[in-house]
Order: C-alpha cells, then sequence, then structure tokens
C-alpha cells in the first residue's frame, strides 16, 4: 500500500478487491487494506462510509505525542492541543465522549474524555496502524461511538507467525522545535507454536517554540515512556493469547493567564488485554473473545511545591464475545454481546468536581451484510445497550450533594448500500439513528478544576443524546488518480452541550449564584439542546508525469464543518474550513512532498467565544532508502519532515487554550527506521 501526504493529512490510496462490489482495473492495481474495526475484517471499498488509515510509516513520520496530534490534519478530524502532551482527536466537530478511543478494539482511554488536560494513555509509538471508522461497523462498539472510533492496533497479541520466524524493528527520531527525542523497538519471535511479542517506546521534549517575540510557549514539555509484552498459542483453528502494557507519562499544563504557577500531570496506566479467535466449519463460522483490565492514575501537580491538587483513578473492566455466522438468506455477519463496568474518583480538588461514580454497561449488537446485485451491497448495524450510572449530584436549590443513579437503554441502528461503479469508482449511502446515555461527569459535575480553569456544572435530568445521520460519498480507487468525497448530516435531539455561561466562580458553588462573589474560574454547565452538524470532505492525487525512475504528481484537500442549535447560535468549538495542495514524486528509493494547508478564520462562534485568525502551513518531506550495500542487507530508511516551515502563528479554534497558547512553529525533524 502507497501513502501519500495531502497537506498534512494522508489520503489513502485505497484497494480494489474481488468480490461482488469489486471494481478493479487490472491497469491501476492496489494491495488489499483491510479494516480491522469492522467485524467482517472488511476492505475499504467494501464498506459503506468512509475509513482513514495510519500506517507506521506514517506514524514514525510524523513523530506526533499524541493521536489528536498524529490525526489533526487528516480530512474531517481536528485535535483539543490544550497541551504537549494532552490532545484527543475530534472528528467532523464531535469531541470527548462521543468519539470512543480503543486499543486493538477494547477501551482504555482513561479520563482523557472527562476534560482536555487529560491525555490518551496511548503513545503512537506504540501502534503498527490507526484506524478512523465511522458508519455501521461503529455499533460494535457503543453509544459512545456515536461521533466515530479511533482504534490503535498493535501486535502484542500475535494472530500469526512471522516471516522467517523473527520479525525486528528500531527508529529513532529527533525534532528541532522542542528538542524532541524519541525511539522505539519491537521484537517478535516464535517459539514452536507460540510467538512472543515485546515492544518499548521513549519520548522527552522541551517546551516547544513558537513565533513572535516570546520564544517558547511555556509548560509544553514532555516525558512518556512505554512497555509492554504478549504471547498468543497458534491453534490449528485459530489462536489464544494476552497481553500487559505500562504507560508513564508527565507532561506540562500550559496556564498562559497564571505562568508563575504552573502545573503538570503526572499519569500511569497499565492495562492487560486477552483475545482468542477459534474458527470452525459450521453455521458459526468464528468465535472472537476479547476482554480487558485498566487501572489509571494521574495527579496535577503543582510545580513549585510538589503538592498534588487532585488526583483522579479509574478502573475498567470489559469483556466482548462476537459469533460470525455463515448465510441466513442473502445475509452473512456477526452478531455479539458486550458487557463494561468503569469505575471513576477523584479525590482533593478533583473530588470537589466530581464524587465516585460507577458507570455499567451491558449490550448486544450485530452487524450483517448482503450482496443485493452483483455491485450493489446492503450494510446493516443494531445495538441496544442498558446504561447504569451511580453517583453524586449537587441540589443547586439547597447546595447539598446527595447520591444519585439514572438509567438509560440506549437503541441504535444503520443501514448502508456499497455500489460498485464503472471505473473504479464507489458509491457509499449510509443512514444511522444513534443513542448515547449522559456520562457520569455530564450529570454529577459539581466543582472547580484548576487545569482547566473551569468551574464545571453537570445536570441529573439530562436525557439520552439521539442523532440521525445521513452522508453520501464517493470514492475511485487507483495508483494513478484517486478520489474520496463525502457530504453528510447530523442532526441531534438533545444535544449535550459543554458551554461557557459568562459567569465565574470561586471554589464553591455559592459564589457562582447571582450576587455571589465570582471568582477566577470560569463556569461551564452541561445542557441539552438540539444541533445539526453538516459538512463535505474531498481528497484526492493524480499522477501528471511518468518518469522512468518515479511519478511526479499532484495532491488537494478540503474539508468544512458547520454546527448550529437549533433554536439559533452556533456549537462551540467548531474547527476552521481547511483547504490544501502539493506535488509529490515517488520511485522505489526516494520519495517526497512538498504541500501547503490553509485554515480560513473561524468567525462561527459560540457563546462567549472569541474569533481565531487563519493560517497556512508549508510542510515538506523527503524519504530515502539506503543501498543495502552500504547497510550489509538492513533496509534502513532516512526521513526528513518539515511542518510550518513559513512560522506562522496558529491558534487552535477548538482549543479552551487557544487564546493563551500558539501550537508549534517551525519544525524540521529526522527519523532513522530499520525492520529486519
Amino acid at each position: 500500500m502507497r501513502h501519500l501526504e495531502i497537506g498534512t493529512a494522508t489520503i489513502l490510496l485505497l484497494a480494489a478487491t474481488n468480490g461482488p462490489v469489486a471494481a478493479a482495473d487490472a491497469a491501476d492495481p492496489l494491495d488489499t487494506i483491510v479494516v480491522t474495526a469492522s467485524p467482517l475484517a472488511s476492505p475499504l471499498d467494501q464498506l459503506a462510509a468512509p475509513v482513514t488509515v495510519v500506517t507506521r510509516d506514517e506514524i514514525l513520520s510524523k513523530g506526533a505525542p499524541t493521536l489528536g496530534a498524529l490525526l489533526a490534519d487528516e480530512p474531517g478530524i481536528a485535535q483539543s492541543s490544550f497541551a504537549g502532551g494532552a490532545s484527543r482527536p475530534i472528528i467532523r466537530g464531535l469531541d470527548n465522549f462521543r468519539v470512543h478511543v480503543l486499543e486493538n478494539g477494547l477501551g482504555g482511554d482513561g479520563v482523557s474524555g472527562v476534560s482536555e488536560d487529560h491525555a490518551v494513555p496511548i503513545d503512537p509509538l506504540s501502534a503498527t496502524k490507526v484506524e478512523v471508522v465511522r458508519g455501521p461497523a461503529t455499533l460494535r462498539y457503543g453509544s459512545q461511538a456515536i461521533g466515530g472510533v479511533v482504534n490503535v492496533i498493535n501486535s502484542r497479541i500475535p494472530t500469526s507467525k512471522p516471516e522467517d520466524g523473527y520479525t525486528a524493528e528500531l527508529s529513532a527520531g529527533y525534532d528541532t522545535v522542542d528538542k524532541g527525542r524519541d525511539a522505539s523497538a519491537l521484537a517478535e519471535i516464535a517459539t514452536g507454536n507460540v510467538v512472543w511479542h515485546a515492544d518499548a517506546y521513549r519520548r522527552k521534549t522541551d517546551d516547544y517554540r513558537i513565533p513572535g517575540d516570546v520564544s517558547h510557549q511555556s509548560e509544553t514539555w514532555t516525558d512518556s515512556t512505554g512497555v509492554a509484552g504478549g504471547a498468543s498459542v497458534l491453534l490449528d483453528n485459530g489462536y489464544v493469547g494476552a497481553s500487559i502494557s505500562h504507560f508513564d507519562s508527565d507532561y506540562g499544563i500550559p496556564v498562559p493567564e497564571d505562568p508563575a504557577n504552573p502545573t503538570f500531570i503526572d499519569m500511569e496506566q497499565t492495562k492487560i488485554q486477552t483475545a482468542a479467535e477459534l474458527n470452525f466449519s459450521s453455521w458459526v463460522k468464528t468465535l472472537r473473545l476479547t476482554g480487558g483490565y485498566n487501572t489509571y492514575n494521574h495527579g496535577e501537580v503543582a510545580a513549585a511545591t510538589g503538592e498534588v491538587g487532585s488526583r483522579f483513578d479509574d478502573k475498567l473492566w470489559e469483556g466482548r464475545a462476537e459469533f460470525l455466522h455463515d448465510n441466513i438468506g442473502p445475509f452473512t455477519g456477526a452478531f455479539g454481546i458486550h458487557a463494561i463496568e468503569h469505575k471513576l474518583s477523584a479525590e482533593g480538588e478533583g473530588g470537589e468536581l466530581l464524587a465516585p461514580a460507577k458507570t455499567e454497561t451491558l449490550a448486544a449488537f450485530l452487524f450483517e451484510e448482503a450482496s443485493l446485485t452483483d455491485a450493489l451491497k446492503l450494510q446493516l448495524g443494531g445495538r441496544i445497550e442498558h446504561v447504569a450510572v451511580d453517583g453524586a449530584a449537587l441540589d443547586e436549590a439547597t447546595e447539598d450533594v446527595n447520591a444519585a443513579s439514572r438509567s438509560y437503554t440506549p437503541v441504535s441502528g444503520s443501514a448502508g448500500l456499497v455500489w460498485a461503479l464503472p471505473a473504479n469508482w464507489v458509491a457509499g449511502l449510509t443512514f444511522q439513528a444513534s443513542q448515547r446515555a449522559p456520562e457520569a461527569l455530564e450529570l454529577f459535575s459539581k466543582g472547580a478544576h484548576d487545569a482547566t480553569g473551569t468551574f464545571e456544572l453537570g445536570d441529573p435530568t439530562l436525557g439520552m443524546e439521539t442523532a440521525y445521520s445521513t452522508e453520501l460519498s464517493f470514492r475511485r480507487e487507483g495508483k494513478d488518480f484517486s478520489l474520496e468525497a463525502a457530504v453528510y448530516q447530523t442532526k441531534f435531539d438533545g444535544y449535550v452541550l459543554k458551554q461557557y455561561t459568562g459567569e465565574t466562580c470561586d471554589e464553591d458553588f455559592a459564589s457562582c449564584t447571582p450576587g455571589g462573589s465570582g471568582g477566577e474560574f470560569r463556569e461551564v454547565r452541561y445542557s441539552q439542546q438540539d444541533a445539526t452538524f453538516r459538512g463535505f470532505e474531498i481528497g484526492g492525487k493524480h499522477s501528471v508525469v511518468k518518469l522512468d525512475d518515479g511519478t511526479i504528481g499532484l495532491d488537494g484537500r478540503f474539508d468544512v464543518v458547520r454546527a448550529t442549535l437549533d433554536a439559533g447560535g452556533n456549537v462551540p468549538r467548531i474547527p476552521p474550513m481547511r483547504v490544501g495542495a502539493g506535488v509529490y514524486y515517488e520511485a522505489d528509493r526516494l520519495s517526497g512532498r512538498v504541500g501547503v494547508l490553509y485554515a480560513f478564520r473561524q468567525n462561527d462562534l459560540g457563546a462567549f467565544e472569541t474569533e481565531t485568525a487563519g493560517y497556512t502551513l508549508l510542510n515538506a518531506e523527503l524519504h530515502y532508502m539506503l543501498p543495502q550495500t552500504f547497510t550489509r542487507g538492513a533496509p534502513i530508511e532516512l526521513s526528513l519532515i518539515g511542518e510550518n516551515l513559513l512560522n506562522d502563528d496558529v491558534r487552535n479554534h477548538v482549543s479552551f487554550k487557544k487564546d493563551g497558547m500558539l501550537l508549534p512553529g517551525r519544525d524540521v525533524r529526522l527519523v532513522v527506521a530499520t525492520r529486519f
């Protein structure tokens, strides 16, 4: 599979495959790209909704310290960019509890959805690839995937023997903008029918440089380490395996309004995952079992004194059983059950924000597909859940905090059509109705949060959030010409809105009331309103000149999302419109690209929001595979990547810190990688 950077976004040269919806042109073939987030492990061109895939090579070249930064320039995806070490992906303007971040199909994103200063405890260096999935396949993972799924995939539980019995990878990178150093190592070896895996990585950065008179953005440093091991027993009809990993990260929290009192996060997570797949010659063709246990904690530490102001502890148990079945009439697919128990507690100032809460989820789901004609395929998905949330709610009339319990039964369904057209074109049409139960923080938050500078007030009377989505997409697959475009609309009934009220608070609720004293924290309330999201995305590439030793081509991309409240006004923190183009060269050992990405001014503002100016990113990259005569047969690739080469001021409109925080200035990154 070949990838090209579009602006700074990855445009995939999608795979044409055999089967009823394939329309491959033998003169323009491509390798098959399989999306594992689909229960049927479907090729990209056999899914009704668009899917983004970022490969291991791109992960190493980008060198991003967070998943948000890795995916930020993909069409339709932005990042929260609260801190150098904390940035979640935002998909089509949807964030936090509407974007489900997974590792090998299981949850484990800690408390990153609770607040923007909390990092996802998954470093991109641990991933072999990252998938961003929308449409019917997301119902496999729960109502938190109402906006999409970001599935981080690694091989810690091996599913097959490595070629020649072993494989290994080493990489190292350096960034000039923050003196960033990173390194990773991975090895797998087979002993009989047992395959062993081990990987480790380390990342350390200083505060990054920014344009202007202030040379650095304070408190954007990061220091992360990860180590993992796993093993699988390969059976005649499948495998059984397990893995354990540990992630440790410290990172600064920018406080532009109070730089004399910096705070940093001290985080760690231990994660255990198990997986089994058994294949049968019966109606149930495959049984997949996955399970996980995560224990996570972090402290919010005052750098000057070492005092821990807030501490969050999170424990997650999860299990899923999937049954892939043979034909039922025209349908083949999968059904399963899914159970989650999630316990979240906070101490210190964090205990004032949220009392201990427990969420239990039990669900059943299915995903089915049928070939209606030789060129038309139908895909269906469905899920029903029971969600029970226990916590403590604030009675604003009496200012008492009392135990509270809420329960919900979200029901979701989706239908999609995939239509193979002539000349490698594929059209997709999806309809989806999804329900989401409110999270504990949306229901029960009741206090100040120092790291974000907010006083957050939940609403224990919140009902379910329902989204009705329609999407039409067109794709054309080919080495010489590839294009993907999508137009979509999502209408929300009871959209849960996290919005500034314009009031300020001290550390107690009494200070927030009319006539109260106010204070240093901006009041944020959760409420529900109907809302509509609509947008358009397009990206593609075209080979222009064929040379004896390579190809010169052009690429481009555009994306926009508009989100409005039905009662009037705008949904806050929506990414700006973006457009990009570039020229690339591809050959066997040498490839490169120069491109520009322009983000427009964002002046469609929510309540109490401020406008952000447009910016221009000029990026370039060069990759060279050293001749193996110089490397004793080992394939060694050198990469040189430049980002924001114009050193432009970049403020991320979706970030709570945008008014006082710039994104990194000019950066040059060097990467060395080898696999053997």
